[in-house]
């Protein structure tokens, strides 16, 4: 464990058992005057958990009657905010070199119900993996209310078989993904929250072999704290934006004519935005939209290329991409979840590797990325007593060019398919999700590929999550 995880963890920790700690001494108070660093907050009574107050006799007020019969303000000293600061960055940065680390650049979701959709919420993102990934909108709702945490643990395997010269390896790695939601009420018709969530990554690791004594190593880490404010500008319409800084690590081996690639610890910080909006055409009908901006991160770190010490800067650029969702609600205790998705993955050729002294190996982060369109479709069923199944299947063709390919980072067409399963209760939800997904095989010939010609195929063969709601 570096010692940036190190501190973040202990950070994390301490500030945990804060804020646990304080829970059981919140009471109600009345409006008090605001000092110079201090929020005044309306909220729903029973919900926000983040202003220390609580009225148990209200848990179920629903937005429509918090808006007609809530007439409660709370204060909050900006001084009050800095526990959940710590907590959010300290677990960010504990996290930062060990989640995340998928074989897909832009990854599966495993935030509550997002997850169990495969991602596919765009018009009702009410959970923490929606509003973060799919759709700000969501933050107008319980969920500015509410605390969220989710975790998944995926089963990756990648293989790369390069018959000219005998090279046939596989690797497995088993990543973390990490979903961290924590809602801080409403002030003056603005709701307000801030989320930790990775939001791109990739894990290859392929042993040395076919006579070469580097090893193809590329890990990927971008995990964002995003804030996130929204409002409901007429019963039907909402609206939310997040602006979310970025924390990166990039770790990187290979062979090369000037001997093994090898930088380890190459860190940087970045941001990335989002805006989105839902419209309630109807009582059954809700429509999604959302943009997500192309996201800037500097990154550098120390190494060496043969003998060679060095420095290696990277810029990375993660893309842009629009998002279009329905939700209907076909029967009363059945919702369709259609939403298509189109992402700029040419952002990924603006960025690239500096080297400080070997310019020779400098190069694109990805030479020749195409842009794509990911579809989903999925089911949410409520029929069964306070509990609810999920369905949802999305696919994507691949995004890198065969020219482009090499072992370190690759991608080929996937399909993911997912199932979830939530129980409701008066204080929390707790939920699980179990997901496959499968890649296709992909041939690159010598003459698209000189250097990394081969047979790559890439599959997530099994994911499973948990995650819990606290109203």
């Amino acid at each position: 464990m570096t010692k940036i995880a190190l501190a973040g963890f202990l950070a994390c920790v301490l500030s945990s058992f804060y804020l646990f700690g304080r829970f059981p001494r919140f009471r109600k108070h009345k409006k008090r005057a605001c000092s110079r660093f201090s929020f005044t907050f309306r909220v729903v009574s029973g919900q926000n958990i983040f202003s220390g107050r609580s009225n148990r006799n209200a848990l179920n007020m629903s937005v429509a009657q918090y808006y007609r019969i809530s007439n409660e303000t709370r204060t909050v000293s900006f001084y009050s905010f800095m526990p959940y600061a710590i907590l959010v960055l300290g677990c960010s940065l504990a996290i930062t070199p060990h989640a995340l680390q998928a074989s897909l650049l832009i990854p599966p979701h495993a935030g509550a119900r997002a997850g169990d959709l495969a991602g596919g919420a765009g018009a009702s993102p009410d959970d923490a993996g929606s509003v973060a990934l799919t759709n700000p909108a969501g933050v107008v709702g319980q969920l500015s209310n509410e605390t969220v945490g989710a975790l998944a643990v995926l089963s990756l395997t990648s293989s790369y078989r390069d018959s000219r010269r005998g090279f046939d390896q596989a690797s497995n790695e088993n990543p973390l993904i990490l979903n961290f939601w924590r809602g801080l009420g409403v002030s003056n018709g603005w709701h307000v929250g801030v989320g930790l969530y990775g939001s791109a990554g990739s894990a290859f690791n392929f042993a040395a072999d076919g006579g070469q004594e580097a090893p193809f190593l590329g890990e990927l880490t971008v995990v964002n704290v995003g804030l996130f404010v929204g409002r409901r500008i007429a019963n039907n319409f909402r609206f939310g934006v997040q602006v979310a800084p970025t924390i990166a690590e990039q770790a990187l081996r290979l062979p090369s004519l000037l001997g093994e690639v090898s930088f380890d610890n190459i860190r940087g910080i970045g941001i990335v935005g989002s805006v989105g909006a839902v419209l309630d055409a109807t009582d059954r009908l809700s429509l999604g939209i959302s943009y997500r901006s192309i996201g800037y991160t500097r990154m550098s770190g120390n190494g060496r290329v043969g003998e060679v010490r060095q420095k290696l800067m990277l810029d990375l650029y993660t893309p842009q991409n629009v998002i279009a969702a329905i939700n209907y609600q076909a029967l009363p205790e059945l919702n369709v979840l259609i939403q298509s998705r189109w992402t700029r993955y040419e952002d990924f050729e603006k960025g690239g590797f500096i080297f400080s002294q070997d310019a020779a190996l400098n190069q694109p982060y990805i030479s020749d990325a195409r842009n794509r369109f990911r579809h989903w479709l999925a089911l949410e069923y409520s029929g069964l007593s306070n509990r609810i199944i999920r369905v949802g299947v999305t696919r994507e063709p691949w995004m890198i060019a065969g020219s482009a390919m090499r072992p370190n980072l690759f991608d080929t067409a996937d399909t993911t398919f997912t199932i979830g399963y939530e129980s409701q209760y008066e204080n929390y939800n707790i939920g699980f999700s179990w997901g496959y997904t499968s890649g296709r095989h992909r041939a690159v010939s010598a003459a698209r590929n000189p250097d990394f010609a081969g047979v790559y195929d890439k599959s997530v063969r099994t994911g499973f999550s948990v995650h819990l709601t606290w109203k």
